[in-house]
């Protein structure tokens, strides 16, 4: 068998390949033994290849210009390409104290203190909606910016009676109306903190209207004697939510009357400072990046993070690996653990008992 291979350095004097006139710069006979057809062919396809490759790669080097002149191409100069990761939002230095003693380290929000946004809100009545998965920190922002805030968590459940206040039976056998937390933020000056908002009625969200509005008062018409509220200066309304969660509504006429929204996620470096190890954040990076793309609806956040950390110096890492999957969801199990088992080279299960 006889074959043929193209010289990539046959050109004319304008550094054209020439058509038809390629040169034949050698031939390759059959030996003795016999030769694979398929791996002679496949060895001509890979050096016509590469000689294509070579001579594009030639031109390339050059460009025409308007006028129709070829020079050499200058070498572009290599810029730096700015990476933003997890720890370009670490935590500031800076510190508060949360009502339970433990310390919050605040992060930037824009060029600003995330705690001082909330507080400069609240001077200007500009009221804040957070959103983020549960343990992202929302709650412990909340609770470093106001000491003296007062806290509902919604549900599902929820009723209007739940904010305003209701009939409650006395010793005696009575009932006498007790005021609920909304209407003792109001009339106290208070900061109002409405958690997992999102699963509430919005028909029992619309009780709070009133307050959020220019008017700043609430009629409670479940108990005419008590007459209407007025909110004393300081009263303010921050929530939080987890759009992820099942049965989030959050109404137009709701989201209108927050002003600042934002979204807040775990601060990845801050939990390698507070302890968590490397390998587990490394897991919670990789399993958040899964979320992102909707291979899974979980991810680890602060909470769960700090949690390994302390179940790991009790109960050892395997301990914590294995408890680390049966936290999250049913369906996302196998992703959790085949991550886990990627980063630390082993194979993982969730806890059993």
């Amino acid at each position: 068998m006889t074959a043929t291979l193209i010289s990539p350095d046959v050109r004319d004097e304008k550094g054209y390949f020439i058509g038809d006139e390629h040169r034949v710069i050698e031939s390759i006979e059959s030996a003795d033994t016999a030769v694979d057809q398929h791996a002679v062919s496949k060895t001509l396809t890979n050096i016509f290849l590469q000689s294509f490759l070579s001579s594009a790669c030639d031109s390339l080097s050059k460009e025409t210009l308007p006028q129709g002149m070829i020079t050499n191409r200058k070498p572009r100069e290599k810029k730096a390409v700015p990476v933003v990761n997890a720890d370009s939002l670490a935590s500031s230095e800076k510190t508060y104290i949360r009502p339970n003693g433990e310390s919050y380290y605040s992060r930037p929000w824009g060029i600003h203190d995330d705690v001082m946004v909330l507080r400069t809100a609240r001077e200007k009545m500009q009221f804040v909606l957070l959103y983020g998965s549960p343990g992202c920190g929302k709650t412990a922002l909340v609770e470093a910016a106001f000491d003296d805030a007062i806290s509902v968590i919604g549900t599902g459940d929820t009723e209007l009676a739940d904010f305003i206040g209701g009939y409650i039976q006395t010793p005696t056998g009575g009932f006498a109306w007790e005021d609920g937390p909304l209407v003792r933020a109001a009339e106290e000056g208070r900061p109002f903190f409405i958690d997992e908002i999102g699963v509430i009625d919005p028909k029992v969200l619309a009780g709070v209207y009133g307050l959020m509005d220019g008017r700043r008062e609430l009629v409670i018409t479940a108990n005419p004697e008590r007459g209407t509220v007025k909110a004393k200066d300081g009263f303010y309304v921050i929530a939080a939510t987890n759009p992820n969660a099942p049965g989030v509504r959050l109404s137009e006429a709701l989201l209108s009357r927050f002003v600042i929204q934002a979204e807040m996620t775990t601060d990845w470096n801050l939990a390698r400072k507070l302890g968590a190890s490397t390998q587990v954040v490394t897991v919670a990076q990789n399993i958040s990046r899964k979320q992102m793309a909707g291979e899974v609806g979980w991810c680890p956040q602060m909470r769960e993070l700090l949690a390994f950390r302390d179940i790991s110096t009790t109960f050892g890492t395997q301990f914590a690996i294995a408890n680390l999957i049966a936290s999250a969801p049913e369906l996302d199990r196998p992703v959790v653990a085949d991550v886990l088992g990627r980063v630390y080279g082993e194979v993982c299960q969730p806890a059993k008992i």
